[in-house]
């Protein structure tokens, strides 16, 4: 597993973390079933604290993104396809002020509502996989 961070920039490095994940998941190179490195080895492998892996591997977990294993094992793991979490109305809700907040700014900026939307299909369509390509 590959993750690349920006140790200068204004996201946190857990939201980083995460955001990969769910991006590997959603371009399907993180796979159902596959058991992600302990937060301690990624951790080490990424050189941040385990505390920030650990936080990452949480948020997912309440999200539905990661299970805990059940085996006997200790880790997480990617569940099955079912299991995954839906669109529910806080993350409609979450959506909806960030694009708002986007868009708002894209409007001052001078961007007519074609080039927001064909920016926003772009990187659905194709930023997703570029990011969950690089997990592998």
């Amino acid at each position: 597993m590959f993750i690349e961070l920006d140790v200068s920039g204004d996201v946190p490095l857990h939201e980083q973390i995460a955001h990969q994940i769910v991006a590997g998941i959603a371009s399907g190179s993180l796979k159902p079933g596959k058991t992600l490195p302990s937060a301690r080895k990624l951790a080490s492998a990424l050189r941040v604290k385990s505390t920030v892996v650990n936080k990452a591997y949480n948020t997912l977990m309440e999200e539905g993104f990661l299970q805990e294993r059940y085996d006997g094992k200790l880790g997480v793991l990617i569940p099955a396809q079912v299991e995954m979490p839906r669109v529910t109305e806080g993350y409609l809700e979450r959506l909806t002020k960030q694009l708002r907040m986007l868009a708002a700014e894209g409007r001052a900026r001078g961007m007519t509502e074609a080039e927001f939307s064909k920016a926003c299909i772009s990187i659905y369509r194709s930023d997703l996989t570029r990011m969950g390509d690089s997990l592998e």
